[in-house]
């Protein structure tokens, strides 16, 4: 990112939220909590790169895949999904168990879809995470903006500049023609 003061600010801002959110004593969906910090986390991370980024909520998917928590389109165009879990849950596959681990098998089908708790973050690209899992320093539900250290910033910065610059590799047959078939199964999800 350009300005990593930036969003290591815009990060311990995000942190706050969600240790603010996460403090009440009444019984709340505590995956919920992320929903509006990480919607301004992104739009900060993205206009620092210097594009726009949108996140629409709930996009359902065709063929009864489930609705990831966000799609997200860069200049309007559709750029790819994010699931948020409840901090605790993480971010990488291996440990998700019971309905995550189902739902993680039919996002697997998404070419572009970011995984994050709050505390840890992973890129997968059609089901193979891309790049290791960024995790932060401490607990933002807990600890708020202490939970984060400079460079988890540096990290989540790259793992988002990632994320929203994936461009589709258009499929090509054997004579470097666009394969229509195959185009449209990259489409389909």
């Amino acid at each position: 990112m350009a300005d990593r003061s930036s969003l290591l600010a815009d990060l311990r801002a995000f942190a706050d939220a969600v240790a603010e959110k996460s403090a009440p004593s009444l019984p709340a969906s505590a995956e919920e909590q992320l929903r509006a910090p990480f919607e301004s986390l992104l739009a900060s991370a993205a206009a620092t790169l210097g594009v726009r980024a949108t996140c629409t909520g709930e996009a359902a998917l065709p063929s009864r895949l489930g609705r990831p928590d966000f799609a997200v389109s860069v200049s309007g165009a559709l750029t790819g999904y994010v699931e948020l879990k409840a901090p605790g849950a993480g971010a990488d596959e291996r440990r998700f168990r019971g309905r995550n681990r189902r739902q993680f098998k039919r996002f697997s089908a998404l070419p572009n879809i970011l995984y994050g708790d709050g505390n840890e973050w992973a890129l997968y690209r059609g089901g193979v995470r891309a790049g290791r899992v960024v995790r932060l320093a401490g607990d933002v539900a807990k600890e708020g903006a202490d939970a984060v250290r400079e460079q988890d910033a540096a990290r989540l910065a790259a793992l988002l500049r990632e994320f929203l610059s994936w461009q589709p590799l258009l499929p090509q047959d054997a004579r470097g023609e666009l394969d229509l078939k195959a185009f449209a199964e990259l489409l389909a999800p």
